[in-house]
Protein backbone atom coordinates (compact mmCIF):
# COMPACT_ATOMS: atom_id res chain seq x y z
CA UNK A 1 0.00 0.00 0.00
CA UNK A 2 1.24 3.22 -0.83
CA UNK A 3 3.00 5.40 2.27
CA UNK A 4 1.73 9.06 2.25
CA UNK A 5 4.15 11.31 4.30
CA UNK A 6 3.48 14.82 5.06
CA UNK A 7 5.91 16.93 3.11
CA UNK A 8 6.62 20.01 1.91
CA UNK A 9 4.54 21.08 -0.65
CA UNK A 10 4.87 19.93 -4.44
CA UNK A 11 4.32 22.69 -7.50
CA UNK A 12 1.78 22.44 -9.88
CA UNK A 13 3.32 21.79 -13.26
CA UNK A 14 1.61 23.16 -17.12
CA UNK A 15 0.79 20.45 -18.99
CA UNK A 16 3.81 20.70 -21.51
CA UNK A 17 6.22 20.21 -17.98
CA UNK A 18 3.89 16.81 -17.40
CA UNK A 19 4.19 14.97 -20.52
CA UNK A 20 8.45 14.33 -20.31
CA UNK A 21 7.84 12.90 -16.62
CA UNK A 22 4.89 10.81 -18.32
CA UNK A 23 7.02 9.54 -21.85
CA UNK A 24 9.62 8.57 -19.10
CA UNK A 25 7.66 6.47 -16.74
CA UNK A 26 5.14 4.60 -19.45
CA UNK A 27 8.89 3.86 -21.60
CA UNK A 28 9.70 2.12 -18.49
CA UNK A 29 6.47 0.52 -17.25
CA UNK A 30 7.11 -3.03 -19.31
CA UNK A 31 10.91 -3.28 -18.24
CA UNK A 32 10.59 -2.04 -14.10
CA UNK A 33 6.72 -4.42 -14.52
CA UNK A 34 5.59 -1.95 -11.98
CA UNK A 35 2.44 0.49 -13.11
CA UNK A 36 1.94 3.98 -12.25
CA UNK A 37 -1.69 6.30 -12.26
CA UNK A 38 -2.79 9.32 -14.27
CA UNK A 39 -5.59 10.81 -11.74
CA UNK A 40 -8.17 13.60 -13.42
CA UNK A 41 -10.29 15.34 -10.92
CA UNK A 42 -12.97 17.79 -11.56
CA UNK A 43 -15.73 19.50 -9.43
CA UNK A 44 -19.48 20.12 -10.44
CA UNK A 45 -19.49 23.74 -10.62
CA UNK A 46 -22.97 24.33 -10.13
CA UNK A 47 -23.07 22.47 -6.30
CA UNK A 48 -21.31 25.45 -5.56
CA UNK A 49 -22.64 28.96 -5.00
CA UNK A 50 -19.69 31.61 -6.99
CA UNK A 51 -18.67 32.96 -3.47
CA UNK A 52 -16.91 29.96 -2.57
CA UNK A 53 -15.56 28.75 -6.22
CA UNK A 54 -12.01 30.45 -5.42
CA UNK A 55 -11.75 29.57 -2.05
CA UNK A 56 -12.83 26.06 -2.61
CA UNK A 57 -10.44 26.03 -5.85
CA UNK A 58 -7.46 26.83 -3.29
CA UNK A 59 -8.04 24.78 0.04
CA UNK A 60 -8.44 21.59 -2.73
CA UNK A 61 -4.96 22.34 -4.21
CA UNK A 62 -3.46 23.19 -0.99
CA UNK A 63 -4.43 20.04 0.33
CA UNK A 64 -3.04 18.33 -2.81
CA UNK A 65 0.15 19.39 -2.68
CA UNK A 66 0.51 18.40 1.04
CA UNK A 67 -0.90 15.21 0.81
CA UNK A 68 1.09 13.70 -2.97
CA UNK A 69 4.65 12.40 -2.24
CA UNK A 70 7.96 13.90 -3.83
CA UNK A 71 7.57 11.56 -6.09
CA UNK A 72 4.56 12.22 -7.50
CA UNK A 73 3.46 14.81 -9.69
CA UNK A 74 0.60 17.49 -9.72
CA UNK A 75 -0.40 19.50 -12.66
CA UNK A 76 -3.35 21.57 -14.82
CA UNK A 77 -4.24 20.78 -18.33
CA UNK A 78 -5.89 24.31 -18.32
CA UNK A 79 -4.45 27.28 -16.22
CA UNK A 80 -8.04 29.04 -16.72
CA UNK A 81 -10.00 25.97 -15.10
CA UNK A 82 -9.72 26.54 -11.70
CA UNK A 83 -12.09 23.36 -11.17
CA UNK A 84 -9.53 20.47 -12.69
CA UNK A 85 -7.14 18.86 -11.15
CA UNK A 86 -4.59 16.39 -12.91
CA UNK A 87 -2.35 13.79 -10.90
CA UNK A 88 0.71 11.27 -11.97
CA UNK A 89 1.24 8.59 -8.51
CA UNK A 90 4.85 6.83 -9.61
CA UNK A 91 4.77 3.28 -9.23
CA UNK A 92 0.87 3.09 -8.23
CA UNK A 93 -1.41 1.02 -9.56
CA UNK A 94 -5.17 2.04 -9.75
CA UNK A 95 -5.54 -0.22 -6.09
CA UNK A 96 -3.07 2.34 -4.43
CA UNK A 97 -4.47 4.93 -6.52
CA UNK A 98 -8.04 4.02 -4.37
CA UNK A 99 -6.53 3.85 -1.42
CA UNK A 100 -5.12 7.47 -1.88
CA UNK A 101 -8.38 8.92 -2.73
CA UNK A 102 -9.94 6.96 -0.26
CA UNK A 103 -7.95 8.97 2.40
CA UNK A 104 -8.05 12.08 0.26
CA UNK A 105 -12.00 11.67 0.54
CA UNK A 106 -11.57 12.10 4.34
CA UNK A 107 -9.60 14.54 4.66
CA UNK A 108 -11.89 16.67 2.66
CA UNK A 109 -14.25 15.71 4.29
CA UNK A 110 -12.52 16.85 7.54
CA UNK A 111 -11.21 19.61 6.52
CA UNK A 112 -13.15 20.99 3.81
CA UNK A 113 -17.19 20.54 4.61
CA UNK A 114 -18.10 23.91 5.68
CA UNK A 115 -20.84 26.28 4.87
CA UNK A 116 -21.70 26.22 1.11
CA UNK A 117 -19.38 23.87 0.33
CA UNK A 118 -21.15 20.67 2.00
CA UNK A 119 -22.39 20.00 -1.18
CA UNK A 120 -19.68 20.17 -3.35
CA UNK A 121 -19.19 16.92 -5.97
CA UNK A 122 -15.75 15.64 -7.01
CA UNK A 123 -15.86 13.43 -10.10
CA UNK A 124 -12.38 11.53 -10.58
CA UNK A 125 -10.96 9.40 -13.56
CA UNK A 126 -8.16 7.11 -12.69
CA UNK A 127 -6.03 5.95 -15.15
CA UNK A 128 -3.94 2.80 -14.64
CA UNK A 129 -1.11 2.63 -17.26
CA UNK A 130 0.63 -0.61 -17.62
CA UNK A 131 1.00 -0.43 -21.86
CA UNK A 132 3.80 2.28 -22.81
CA UNK A 133 1.96 2.85 -26.10
CA UNK A 134 -0.61 4.76 -25.03
CA UNK A 135 0.08 8.39 -25.73
CA UNK A 136 -1.03 11.38 -23.63
CA UNK A 137 -3.64 13.10 -25.51
CA UNK A 138 -5.33 9.53 -26.00
CA UNK A 139 -4.90 9.11 -22.38
CA UNK A 140 -6.24 12.39 -21.12
CA UNK A 141 -9.57 12.25 -23.45
CA UNK A 142 -10.39 9.09 -22.58
CA UNK A 143 -9.88 10.46 -18.86
CA UNK A 144 -11.77 13.65 -19.61
CA UNK A 145 -14.79 12.07 -21.47
CA UNK A 146 -14.96 9.37 -18.19
CA UNK A 147 -15.40 12.49 -16.23
CA UNK A 148 -18.17 14.47 -18.92
CA UNK A 149 -20.37 11.61 -18.65
CA UNK A 150 -19.96 11.01 -15.25
CA UNK A 151 -24.05 12.09 -13.36
CA UNK A 152 -22.30 13.21 -10.10
CA UNK A 153 -24.18 10.17 -8.68
CA UNK A 154 -22.73 10.95 -5.04
CA UNK A 155 -20.06 13.72 -3.89
CA UNK A 156 -17.01 11.47 -4.30
CA UNK A 157 -17.82 9.06 -7.51
CA UNK A 158 -14.93 7.27 -9.20
CA UNK A 159 -14.35 6.01 -12.66
CA UNK A 160 -11.67 3.82 -13.73
CA UNK A 161 -10.73 4.18 -17.32
CA UNK A 162 -8.79 1.08 -18.92
CA UNK A 163 -7.42 2.51 -21.65
CA UNK A 164 -3.97 2.16 -20.64
CA UNK A 165 -4.22 -1.28 -18.84
CA UNK A 166 -3.68 -3.89 -20.87
CA UNK A 167 -0.71 -5.46 -20.24
CA UNK A 168 2.14 -5.43 -23.28
CA UNK A 169 3.87 -8.66 -24.26
CA UNK A 170 7.53 -8.74 -23.13
CA UNK A 171 10.28 -10.09 -25.23
CA UNK A 172 12.01 -13.35 -23.40
CA UNK A 173 15.09 -14.59 -25.91
CA UNK A 174 15.56 -18.59 -25.55
CA UNK A 175 18.63 -20.33 -26.95
CA UNK A 176 18.61 -24.02 -27.63
CA UNK A 177 22.55 -24.81 -27.60
CA UNK A 178 22.35 -28.68 -29.25
CA UNK A 179 24.22 -30.71 -31.42
CA UNK A 180 21.64 -33.17 -32.20
CA UNK A 181 19.57 -31.49 -35.11
CA UNK A 182 16.46 -33.24 -34.19
CA UNK A 183 16.77 -33.02 -30.76
CA UNK A 184 16.66 -29.13 -31.83
CA UNK A 185 14.11 -28.68 -33.81
CA UNK A 186 11.69 -30.90 -31.49
CA UNK A 187 12.97 -27.93 -28.50
CA UNK A 188 12.27 -25.19 -31.26
CA UNK A 189 9.35 -26.12 -32.44
CA UNK A 190 7.94 -27.12 -28.56
CA UNK A 191 8.80 -23.70 -27.05
CA UNK A 192 7.65 -21.50 -29.80
CA UNK A 193 4.10 -23.32 -29.70
CA UNK A 194 4.22 -22.38 -25.85
CA UNK A 195 1.54 -19.98 -24.61
CA UNK A 196 2.46 -17.47 -21.85
CA UNK A 197 0.71 -14.66 -20.35
CA UNK A 198 2.73 -11.04 -21.17
CA UNK A 199 5.69 -13.02 -22.76
CA UNK A 200 6.51 -13.19 -25.96
CA UNK A 201 8.96 -15.58 -27.04
CA UNK A 202 12.14 -15.14 -29.42
CA UNK A 203 13.80 -18.58 -30.46
CA UNK A 204 17.19 -19.43 -31.73
CA UNK A 205 19.52 -22.67 -32.02
CA UNK A 206 23.00 -23.17 -31.94
CA UNK A 207 24.59 -26.56 -33.15
CA UNK A 208 27.67 -25.38 -30.38
CA UNK A 209 28.83 -23.50 -27.89
CA UNK A 210 31.13 -21.60 -30.41
CA UNK A 211 28.64 -20.88 -32.33
CA UNK A 212 26.75 -19.54 -29.69
CA UNK A 213 29.42 -17.12 -28.34
CA UNK A 214 30.10 -15.52 -31.49
CA UNK A 215 26.62 -14.30 -31.85
CA UNK A 216 25.70 -11.19 -30.69
CA UNK A 217 22.39 -12.79 -30.14
CA UNK A 218 22.74 -12.98 -25.71
CA UNK A 219 24.12 -9.20 -25.17
CA UNK A 220 21.00 -7.63 -25.14
CA UNK A 221 19.16 -6.78 -21.45
CA UNK A 222 16.09 -9.10 -22.85
CA UNK A 223 15.58 -11.80 -20.06
CA UNK A 224 17.07 -14.77 -21.14
CA UNK A 225 16.47 -18.76 -21.30
CA UNK A 226 19.51 -20.80 -22.24
CA UNK A 227 18.71 -24.69 -23.18
CA UNK A 228 22.57 -25.78 -22.77
CA UNK A 229 23.83 -29.50 -23.84
CA UNK A 230 26.95 -30.08 -21.73
CA UNK A 231 28.79 -32.25 -24.60
CA UNK A 232 29.05 -30.23 -27.43
CA UNK A 233 31.80 -30.55 -30.75
CA UNK A 234 33.33 -26.97 -29.80
CA UNK A 235 33.00 -25.01 -26.32
CA UNK A 236 31.46 -27.69 -23.96
CA UNK A 237 28.17 -26.63 -21.95
CA UNK A 238 30.76 -25.80 -19.19
CA UNK A 239 32.59 -23.34 -21.19
CA UNK A 240 29.75 -21.68 -21.81
CA UNK A 241 28.02 -21.54 -19.03
CA UNK A 242 31.36 -20.09 -17.40
CA UNK A 243 31.27 -17.36 -19.91
CA UNK A 244 27.44 -16.71 -19.31
CA UNK A 245 28.06 -16.13 -15.64
CA UNK A 246 31.12 -14.04 -16.03
CA UNK A 247 29.12 -11.53 -17.76
CA UNK A 248 28.06 -8.16 -15.43
CA UNK A 249 24.36 -8.95 -16.10
CA UNK A 250 24.33 -12.54 -15.59
CA UNK A 251 21.04 -12.35 -13.96
CA UNK A 252 19.24 -11.89 -16.39
CA UNK A 253 20.23 -15.90 -17.53
CA UNK A 254 18.27 -18.85 -16.94
CA UNK A 255 19.95 -21.64 -17.81
CA UNK A 256 18.88 -25.24 -18.02
CA UNK A 257 21.76 -28.12 -17.93
CA UNK A 258 21.02 -30.94 -20.63
CA UNK A 259 23.10 -33.93 -19.73
CA UNK A 260 23.19 -37.75 -19.94
CA UNK A 261 25.73 -37.37 -16.62
CA UNK A 262 22.79 -37.95 -13.85
CA UNK A 263 25.78 -38.98 -10.85
CA UNK A 264 24.88 -36.45 -7.53
CA UNK A 265 28.05 -35.45 -8.02
CA UNK A 266 27.64 -34.08 -11.88
CA UNK A 267 24.53 -32.25 -10.66
CA UNK A 268 26.57 -30.65 -7.31
CA UNK A 269 29.37 -29.44 -9.69
CA UNK A 270 26.88 -27.96 -12.26
CA UNK A 271 25.03 -26.28 -10.16
CA UNK A 272 28.16 -24.38 -7.99
CA UNK A 273 28.69 -23.45 -11.42
CA UNK A 274 26.06 -21.62 -11.75
CA UNK A 275 23.09 -23.93 -13.45
CA UNK A 276 19.70 -22.98 -12.52
CA UNK A 277 18.05 -26.31 -13.88
CA UNK A 278 19.56 -30.04 -14.00
CA UNK A 279 18.16 -31.83 -16.89
CA UNK A 280 18.53 -35.48 -17.24
CA UNK A 281 18.51 -37.30 -20.53
CA UNK A 282 16.62 -38.37 -21.32
CA UNK A 283 13.82 -36.19 -20.08
CA UNK A 284 10.21 -36.30 -19.74
CA UNK A 285 9.37 -33.02 -23.13
CA UNK A 286 5.83 -31.99 -20.87
CA UNK A 287 7.97 -31.77 -17.99
CA UNK A 288 10.44 -29.61 -19.26
CA UNK A 289 7.85 -27.24 -20.96
CA UNK A 290 6.01 -26.94 -17.49
CA UNK A 291 9.50 -25.90 -15.88
CA UNK A 292 10.42 -23.13 -18.34
CA UNK A 293 6.74 -21.94 -18.46
CA UNK A 294 7.45 -21.79 -14.35
CA UNK A 295 10.13 -19.75 -15.49
CA UNK A 296 8.48 -17.55 -17.89
CA UNK A 297 6.04 -16.72 -15.12
CA UNK A 298 9.21 -15.94 -12.85
CA UNK A 299 11.24 -13.75 -14.96
CA UNK A 300 7.83 -11.51 -15.58
CA UNK A 301 6.35 -11.63 -11.93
Amino acid sequence: MMSVIENRAIPILSESAIIPMYNLLKANVVRSRSPFSVILITIQKSSLKNPAIDETAKEFTALLQRKLRQTDALFSLDHKNKMEWGIILAQSGEEEAGAFLQRLHEEVHLEMNQGDRTMVSYAIGVMEVRNSGVPWPLLIQAGRRALQQSSFPSAWHIDYVGVAKQQEREAVKVSIIEDDEIARDILETTIMRMKVDHVKQQVRSFQDGLDFLQSDWFYSSHPHIILLNDILPRKNGLEVLHALRAMPNNGKFFIFMMTKRNAEEDMIHAYELGVDQYIPKPFNLRLLESQMKRVFVRLWS
